[in-house]
């Protein structure tokens, strides 16, 4: 029985009233902050920012990229002077479908894997900064996956260790943390839905093999090295990923495909989600003369899309709708009158607008929940697979083949989300069931990162199928036992019949 409106609105008085009471309990705790830079950090310093407003004491460990400031008023910053965005940019931008070919993909992977590396050199040498993190006296790392130097941080330092953000360097962190059947879970990259033929499955399986063997083999020694050399006992990096004790997963399964989940995995898409503030005066102009708008976002990571610029900006300068696009370099000569171009939006507050009607980006997360919240249509390039699952619900239109994409197919793509009433209406649906909650997911992340903090660790909600070995996780061990005990009682059995037929045969028959 579902709660009513009035009984539901007690319900959650009573859980404001309960984090407000053990707020108290955590107040002025002391938390490390090791994130990774651009979109990711975005999301990350939401959460840093939430935590310094309930009185925390928060440190952040950044590289000497220009995303993270170098100083802040509200948070202490450490800086290790070695940039990693370059590295980043190269491994994204080399060819149109690098992300969507799993090999290249990996290609990618090995590009960052080194300076990676490098920057936990930087960390571990520098013996100055080691003693100043060892002697902070801090309570709690918060970690993004993607960067393994935060794992390796939370273990030699003996903290706890929280995990914010859904992406390791090579896979969704839920394979590594959860049970993931590839009959129905698809790989990254895939490009599969959890819907899959046989020959789908296949694929998966066999992508699943090959992933599982390059990361294995090709990524994660270099951070073995690592482990091994700044750390006393032997630790093995995929190790230290299971040994989180809460992970913070950017997830909603109103997106997502549905899964196995564990006690210590909290899912939490759209947890960036805050209010649309007013906008600016020459915005809010630009919107008001708009009969509809569209809003066009590329994300803070893609610099470069290999597609022509001039069909894009000719595309856009047909639509009726007038548009707002996030875009840096020489104006294209087919800009339209329609169109107006900045070097930086505010995306929530745009889609937040009642006259924004359709949303045109490359399936960024951020981007992506605010969409559904918002319940603005998309059309995407989809330089990342997490759009697929909005296609499959009906709610996005996708323009596959960036290198031939043309004005008509832009044009087309905006008219379908724009006047095709199952589309609006499946994207109108999906922001319903996303805010259909008990707990916000602010108030979630909230919650189990002080949750850590109170009680120093979450281990009562770590499954011991994480420590295993994997003869053991997969029952390879019993399986042999209980196949040898079969064999043996076949041979014992085969051995008996012999023996029989052999007395048999040797017995002299008697003369009649």
């Amino acid at each position: 029985m579902g709660l009513a409106p009035t009984n539901r609105n007690f319900a959650v008085g009573i859980l404001h009233g309960v984090l407000s009471l053990k707020n108290d309990l955590v107040s002025a705790s002391k938390i490390l902050v090791v994130p990774v830079d651009m979109s990711h950090w975005i999301s990350i310093r939401i959460l840093v920012m939430e935590l310094v407003g309930r009185g925390h004491e928060v440190t952040v460990l950044k590289t000497s990229h220009w995303y993270i400031k170098d100083t802040s008023e509200d948070f202490a910053i450490e800086t290790v002077l070695v940039p990693l965005f370059k590295a980043i940019s190269k491994a994204f931008s080399k060819e149109p479908h690098l992300i969507s070919n799993i090999i290249k993909f990996f290609q990618a992977m090995n590009e960052i894997t080194q300076p990676s590396a490098v920057i936990i050199e930087k960390i571990f040498e520098n013996k100055e900064m080691l003693e100043q993190l060892t002697g902070a006296g801090f309570d709690l790392v918060l970690a993004n996956p993607f960067f393994i130097g935060g794992l390796m941080l939370a273990h030699y330092l003996y903290l706890p260790l929280v995990v914010f953000g859904r992406w390791m360097h090579v896979q969704d962190i839920h394979i590594t943390i959860a049970p993931s059947p590839v009959s129905y879970v698809p790989v990254l990259n895939s490009r599969f839905t959890d819907q899959m033929t046989f020959s789908e499955r296949l694929q998966n399986l066999i992508l699943y093999s090959l992933g599982n063997l390059l990361y294995q083999f090709l990524l994660f020694p270099v951070y073995d090295e690592l482990c091994q050399r700044y750390f006393q006992a032997v630790e093995k990096i995929y190790n230290l990923y299971k040994k989180a004790d809460i992970y913070l997963v950017k997830v909603d399964f109103v997106f997502e495909f549905p899964k196995p989940i564990m006690p210590n995995a909290i899912y939490t898409g759209g947890f960036q989600y805050r209010a649309p503030k007013t906008l600016s005066p020459e915005l809010q102009e630009f919107m008001d003369h708009s009969g509809q708008a569209g809003v066009l976002s590329l994300g803070s990571i893609v610099k470069i899309l290999p597609m022509n610029v001039a069909q894009v900006s000719a595309g856009l300068a047909h639509l009726p709708q007038k548009v707002i696009w996030l875009y840096v370099g020489k104006i294209p000569p087919t800009l339209g009158n329609n169109t107006k171009l900045l070097s930086w939006l505010p995306q929530n507050d745009l889609l937040g607008h009642p006259k924004t009607k359709v949303f045109i980006a490359h399936g960024g997360e951020n981007g992506i929940y605010e969409a559904i919240y918002h319940g603005v249509p998309v059309v995407d390039f989809p330089l990342f697979e997490n759009i697929l699952r909005l296609k499959m619900r009906g709610a996005a239109v996708l323009l596959e083949d960036l290198p031939n994409l043309t004005r008509e197919k832009l044009f087309n793509a905006v008219k379908t989300v724009t006047e095709d009433p199952p589309c609006i209406k499946s994207m109108k649906h999906m922001s319903i069931l996303h805010q259909d909650t008990l707990m916000p997911p602010k108030e979630a992340v909230i919650f189990w990162t002080e949750y850590v903090i109170r009680n120093k660790g979450a281990a009562r909600h770590r499954a011991v199928g994480n420590d295993l070995p994997f003869y053991q996780y997969h029952v390879v061990d019993s399986t042999y036992k209980m196949f040898s005990i079969h064999q043996y009682n076949n041979y014992c059995t085969f051995l008996e019949v012999s023996i029989k037929k052999t007395k048999h045969c040797k017995t002299p028959k008697r003369l009649s």
